[in-house]
């Protein structure tokens, strides 16, 4: 079981976090997301967080509702990203309460890996939107991420449902008919694409330490620490074995 979350930033990434590469690759999501909404969409985002996410949306969309089951993330979301169009409701999401076929898209960007109960969470998703609808879902890929915490000795105790590209096609297809996964990952010079492309078990992380990890990076032009922007990832639908994270987008 997960801990209490209680602090905004106990299970949540914001824009005045310290930790600038982590919020940068949050943000990165959302803008490889946005150029896919259509004006006359409907959203809904599942664990919103912060929302600066949803304020994204719904400069984008027809509508958006937001929710998360933290009051402090709710307070701090409505207080700073308000809009005429977005809503911000308690909510689990789990337990999804709208009817069926509420919406044309639901967004779910690192939740997945927090559910205690996945398989019903896809269900509801499934359920609340409408015939064509789409569930653009990331999580991260737990053959790296278990690499690299171990890298650097640390645990996260709010992931309690971590998957492998194997295990998450496999639970997303369990409810939606079209699946596309995506790889997201840092962009970096020829040189680094190349030896990336090879890496399919992740022996950059295995054998190479975190700090000499972080400055061969830097000689293969990869950006890092602070200096780190949102345009520094992309998205592909190759090397998805040695992605950071995983982008699905799944139709009804």
């Amino acid at each position: 079981m997960k801990p209490e979350t209680v602090a905004v930033d106990d299970e949540r990434t914001y824009p005045e976090t310290p930790d600038v590469p982590t919020f940068q690759h949050h943000l990165a999501r959302y803008e490889f997301l946005l150029p896919m909404i259509q004006k006359s969409d409907e959203i809904l985002e599942t664990g919103c967080g912060a929302g600066y996410g949803s304020r994204m949306l719904s400069e984008r969309a027809r509508s958006v509702v937001a929710i998360d089951y933290s009051p402090a993330a709710l307070d701090y979301a409505r207080s700073r990203y308000g809009a005429p169009n977005l809503k911000y409701l308690l909510m689990n999401c789990h337990r999804l309460g709208f009817a069926a076929g509420s919406f044309d898209l639901v967004v779910s960007f690192e939740v997945f890996e927090h559910l205690e109960e996945p398989q019903d969470y896809l269900s509801e998703c499934r359920r609340v939107l409408r015939p064509g609808g789409r569930l653009v879902v990331s999580t991260p890929n737990r053959s790296s991420w278990d690499i690299h915490m171990r890298s650097i000795r640390k645990a996260y105790d709010y992931h309690v449902n971590m998957v492998d590209l194997k295990q998450l096609r496999r639970l997303l297809k369990s409810c939606f008919s079209r699946v596309e996964i995506y790889s997201q990952w840092r962009r970096g010079n020829s040189l680094h694409r190349t030896l990336r492309a090879l890496d399919v078990w992740n022996l950059r992380l295995r054998l190479v330490g975190p700090e000499k990890r972080e400055k061969l990076q830097r000689t293969l032009g990869v950006p890092g620490g602070d200096e780190v922007k949102s345009c520094d990832w992309v998205f592909t639908q190759s090397q998805r074995r040695q992605a950071n994270h995983f982008v699905a987008i799944c139709r009804r």
